[in-house]
């Protein structure tokens, strides 16, 4: 959908101009072998993008699904972010406890990521 396009070519001028760089940290499963109880192989990749990092407002922490600390990383859509992926802010990598896509008609524009550490 051409609207939809136009509109995620805004989303990512906006963040561009205004985000920084945001790096995520993707490992691929390596084998397990029965033998040693290992698992062996893997690989990690370091994919960056642009972003967004802000805090959280006081009045949607609740202690438990939103707590003290979290972020909430708005991520342009030249990659689509994963669970398992690790966020780089600051100089510690966070762990990822929510993806909200804004996907309209199946063309996305932003990613909302809340980081934790």
């Amino acid at each position: 959908m051409a609207f939809y396009d136009d509109m995620a070519a805004v989303a990512n001028t906006l963040i561009d101009e205004f985000g920084q760089t945001i790096t995520l940290q993707r490992k691929a499963d390596g084998t397990f072998d029965n033998v040693t109880g290992v698992e062996a192989g893997g690989s990690t990749s370091l994919i960056t993008q642009k972003g967004i990092v802000s805090q959280y407002k006081s009045d949607l922490i609740d202690g438990q699904r939103i707590q003290s600390g979290d972020r909430m990383l708005i991520l342009d859509n030249t990659q689509t972010p994963v669970l398992t992926d690790k966020v780089l802010v600051g100089a510690e990598y966070w762990s990822i406890i929510d993806i909200v896509a804004k996907n309209p008609a199946g063309t996305p524009l932003v990613y909302f990521v809340q980081a934790r550490k």
